[in-house]
């Protein structure tokens, strides 16, 4: 059966937990104020990210590899001093970077997405920014590490989680993505199509570079830009996991169909 893989930061697991501490320990002092600035949390929320992640590439493509945790926590003070707001304590800091190390989590239909996988006998994995260790340490602590154990049995000791940290290289370098298509081929022995599931189109274009299907998650950057990447666009696209995967499922069993 075909793979997929899922972006990890902000495709499968949701940025929303980081934004409500930077609510609570940045902006709003109390429930009430809370209310007023958790909008602002929000925005202030990509701008960090989307900057960061500039930095991130731009350090990779340069020769120097910094890890993506390590931009966003050498950025945070800079993304705040910028739009207008005090420069955090240490402590503040670390309360904010705890969350993406430890308290993020799944989207609400990526379990149900993830069965669904599996019940169809799909290879699954996560190709991402973040480190190996970590990651790995968040799906086990959410009860869905097994589905991406090589056959997602539970039973076999090898997990199918890439990081780009291991690499020395960050996403979207078409290297990232042959590496990932060339762990799978080794793991099962077989070719078979390759998916991607993600939030970003740049992520979905470099993956589409070196032959991948790809699906749009369109919930953080709503729109994909086609006319940056000669008008092509991606395969399929959802506004949930459950739907992206869906929609995968379904298209797979078309074109089989139509090929027999």
């Amino acid at each position: 059966m075909p793979a997929v893989a899922f972006d990890f930061l902000g495709t499968l697991f949701s940025f929303e937990p980081v934004i409500d501490r930077l609510d609570q320990v940045l902006f709003g002092t109390n429930e009430h104020e809370q209310c007023k600035t958790r909008p602002n949390a929000e925005r202030f929320f990509f701008q960090w990210m989307w900057s960061s992640l500039r930095d991130y590439f731009g350090a990779s493509q340069a020769g120097r590899y910094c890890p993506l945790l390590t931009v966003l926590s050498s950025t945070l003070p800079r993304a705040l001093m910028i739009e207008g707001y005090p420069v955090p304590s240490k402590e503040e800091m670390e309360k904010v970077m705890q969350v993406f190390r430890q308290e993020i989590k799944p989207y609400d239909s990526a379990l149900k997405a993830l069965q669904l996988l599996k019940d169809n006998k799909w290879d699954i994995w996560v190709v991402t920014n973040g480190g190996y260790a970590n990651t790995v340490s968040l799906l086990s602590k959410n009860n869905i590490l097994d589905y991406f154990r090589k056959g997602n049995d539970g039973l076999d000791d090898e997990i199918n989680v890439l990081s780009c940290d291991d690499l020395m290289l960050s996403k979207p370098h078409p290297k990232v993505y042959s590496e990932l298509m060339r762990l799978n081929v080794h793991r099962t022995r077989r070719i078979e199509n390759f998916y991607l599931i993600a939030s970003h189109a740049w992520d979905l274009a470099g993956a589409k570079n070196v032959s991948f299907r790809t699906v749009f998650l369109t919930t953080e950057e709503k729109i994909y830009p086609t006319e940056m990447y000669d008008g092509v666009g991606p395969d399929l696209q959802g506004d949930s996991v459950l739907e992206c995967v869906q929609s995968m499922i379904d298209f797979e069993k078309k074109k089989k169909h139509f090929l027999n």
